[in-house]
């Protein structure tokens, strides 16, 4: 045992006694014959158990009761008394906290024994238990503190995750989702994170009640290889999206997780497609005017000879000769108009710095057609902002791009008739050299197919028999020489709207944003000339 139990008593032979029978249990015994030398020995040494008189000069037994509860609260003290009441054995026991309460002399040693024993086994499971609710109050917070760091880390990732403007989301293998940002949220088209949040990817992105037939997550998981891939959007056909998988790889067999990233990519594309259009222009302008060169020479030499053997002062020819050479010559005159607008199409950007009223150079264009519009049966509607800014360019390029949106337009609408509608605007940043300034010529024609929409502006492409195709091309290319854009907005059957875009006098022209579409609800052409 060796546990460790002061005794106190002021008679010595008790002090003896009580030691030789605690000494034969294997109890290491400590003596004191006062209640304050027993308060210093039980301060500088470690005690199991203390044994005291009730009665003793100084220092009483319920004072040294009272001490050592105070020193130690786990303490067990056995109050000894050779003048037993009832009350002294209540209030020692009751009030001042005393394990047990024995008479002198001992009647039975077994009853000592087994109290120390009992006391000694209390205090020791008292300790014990003290243990262990410190270390289990330290678990609990050792545990609340891990979960306020999990709670912040998960706060400061949505927090990171919302920051960002593409829609981010996180799957596990299931294809449940379980974290999206703000961005993937609005996406969804969902007004709550709980009708998101742990339902199937597939439910919530496409509406599906099984798994996409061309997922590529499976895969990702599989080979832990990110994954990219473009697709028309799933809310928005119109769009194109770039979707990226992320495999957020688990050291668990079957767990994990991927990060599921959706770019809108339709402005990048239609850029991309801009620019390998110029490309294209730029290749067959210069092929385009060499080949118009080559037959321009021929061609003059042809018309020279039919000039000559058309002569009537030298020639004497029949009605029906006469008649075939007026068709030679009248189909030479239009083979010249075509090199004629090729090598327009073909021909290096002229520098120019006129500064034009777009409004006033739209009225001046008008003019010329009101005999046609007439005869057309073709309303037109001019709605020209005031106080627009001027746009710096050539006068007779622009003059021309708008005489071929408004052949454009009448020639789409046919004999049917329908209205046009010529629009001005302008749009800018204060203080930061943007201004826009807009043009939309819109018709109530049948509009152009959506196949169709993106050939609009290559040269060449045309729907109608007498047409080059040129038209369009060439005003496209006026356009982008003068820093602008030149777009198209069509809808089948509900007409289509023209819109150029010109970097206002003083502005940069690289600067020149998208052109946005405010067209009415008529608007659509034929598409080349």
């Amino acid at each position: 045992m060796n546990e460790q139990i002061l005794i106190i008593d002021d008679d010595l032979e008790i002090l003896d006694m009580l030691e030789l029978i605690l000494a034969r249990e294997d109890y290491t015994v400590l003596r004191a014959q006062k209640g304050e030398d027993a308060i210093a020995v039980f301060q500088s040494k470690p005690i199991d158990l203390v044994i005291t008189d009730m009665s003793m000069p100084g220092m009483g037994g319920l004072e040294v009761l009272k001490a050592v509860k105070r020193l130690d609260a786990n303490m067990e003290v056995i109050v000894l008394t050779g003048n037993a009441t009832f009350e002294n054995a209540v209030q020692a026991l009751k009030e001042d906290g005393a394990f047990n309460y024995l008479t002198k002399p001992l009647e039975n040693i077994e009853d000592l024994l087994f109290s120390a024993k009992r006391a000694i086994e209390k205090r020791k499971l008292r300790v014990e238990n003290k243990t262990l609710i410190e270390e289990l109050k330290n678990e609990v917070e050792i545990r609340k503190t891990v979960e306020n760091q999990l709670l912040q880390s998960k706060t400061n990732l949505q927090s990171v995750f919302d920051g960002i403007s593409e829609p981010l989301i996180m799957v596990d293998r299931n294809l449940t989702v379980k974290v999206l940002n703000e961005a993937a949220k609005a996406y969804t088209g969902l007004a709550c994170y709980q009708d998101i949040i742990e339902k199937p990817c597939y439910a919530v992105l496409a509406g599906k009640s099984d798994v996409c037939s061309n997922c590529r997550l499976p895969m990702a998981f599989l080979t832990r290889n990110p994954a990219t891939f473009e697709r028309k959007g799933l809310k928005d056909p119109a769009r194109i999206e770039e979707v990226v998988i992320y495999p957020i790889c688990s050291k668990i067999e079957n767990e994990g997780s991927a990060i599921i990233r959706i770019s809108d990519i339709t402005e990048e594309r239609k850029i991309e497609e801009q620019l390998m259009r110029a490309d294209r222009l730029a290749s067959l302008g210069q092929l385009s005017g060499g080949i118009a060169h080559e037959i321009r020479n021929p061609l003059a030499s042809i018309n020279l000879f039919a000039d000559i053997l058309s002569d009537q002062e030298k020639f004497q020819r029949s009605s029906q000769e006469n008649e075939l050479f007026g068709e030679i010559k009248d189909n030479i005159n239009r083979i010249e108009k075509i090199i004629k607008r090729v090598l327009d199409f073909a021909k290096p950007p002229v520098a120019t710095s006129d500064n034009i009223d777009l409004n006033e150079l739209t009225r001046e264009s008008v003019k010329f057609w009101s005999s046609k519009l007439r005869k057309s049966n073709i309303g037109l509607k001019l709605d020209l902002k005031d106080d627009i800014p001027a746009v710096q360019g050539d006068v007779i390029g622009l003059q021309q791009v708008i005489n071929n949106m408004v052949l454009n337009a009448i020639e789409a609408m046919g004999e049917g008739g329908g209205d046009i509608r010529i629009r001005t605007s302008f749009s800018g940043i204060a203080g930061e050299n943007q201004d826009t300034v807009y043009l939309q010529v819109c018709d109530t024609g049948p509009g152009v197919p959506k196949d169709q929409q993106e050939d609009i502006f290559n040269p060449f492409f045309t729907t109608k028999p007498t047409g080059t195709g040129l038209g369009l091309s060439i005003s496209h290319q006026i356009i982008k020489r003068q820093g602008g854009t030149f777009a198209l907005e069509s809808n089948p059957g509900a007409g289509t709207t023209f819109i150029v875009a010109l970097p206002a006098t003083g502005s940069n022209p690289q600067q020149l944003d998208s052109v946005p579409v405010d067209s009415p609800s008529a608007g659509a052409s034929a598409y080349g000339f």
